[in-house]
C-alpha cells in the first residue's frame, strides 16, 4: 500500500450517523469539537453535513414540540375515540415515510458514491433524454 493511500482515507458514513452528529451539535448543544471527536470528522466535512441536514434536523425538532402525547389525559378527554385513533394512524404514517425518505436518501448516496452518477443532477437530463417519461412529473409529454 503507497504512503500515500495510507494518508488519504474515504469513509462512508450512513445518513442516520450523519443526522446524530447534527442533532447532537443542534439538539444537544454539544459544542462542535465535541461533535468532531465524538464522531471522527474533521471540521469540513461535519460543515457539510450541518449545511446538509439542518433543515431536516430542525424540522423534525419543532414537529415534536408541536406533536400531542396521546397518552397525556387532558389530550385524551378532548379527543374522541375516532380521533385518537386517527392521530395515531397518522403517525405511523409519519414513520413510514421517514423510513423511505431515508432509504431513497442513501440510495441517491450509493449511486453517487460507487456509480459516480449524480442523480439528482441528471435527472432532468434523463427526462429530455426521454429515459423517464414526464407523466411521473405530473406533466402532459410535449
Amino acid at each position: 500500500m503507497s504512503e500515500l493511500a495510507k494518508i488519504i482515507k474515504h469513509r462512508h458514513f450512513p445518513v442516520r450517523v450523519k443526522l446524530s452528529a447534527v442533532r447532537d451539535r443542534l439538539i444537544e448543544e454539544l459544542d462542535y469539537a465535541e461533535v468532531l471527536s465524538k464522531y471522527d470528522v474533521s471540521s469540513s466535512t461535519f460543515h457539510g453535513w450541518l449545511t446538509k441536514y439542518k433543515p431536516r434536523v430542525m424540522s423534525e425538532a419543532s414537529y415534536k414540540r408541536l406533536s400531542l402525547p396521546v397518552h397525556d389525559p387532558k389530550t385524551l378527554l378532548s379527543m374522541t375515540d375516532k380521533e385518537v385513533q386517527e392521530l395515531e394512524h397518522l403517525r405511523e404514517e409519519l414513520e413510514k415515510q421517514k423510513v423511505l425518505v431515508e432509504a431513497y436518501e442513501l440510495m441517491l448516496e450509493l449511486a453517487k458514491d460507487r456509480l459516480h452518477v449524480d442523480v439528482k443532477k441528471n435527472y432532468e437530463e434523463m427526462l429530455l433524454a426521454g429515459l423517464v417519461t414526464a407523466k411521473k412529473l405530473g406533466r402532459a409529454k410535449r
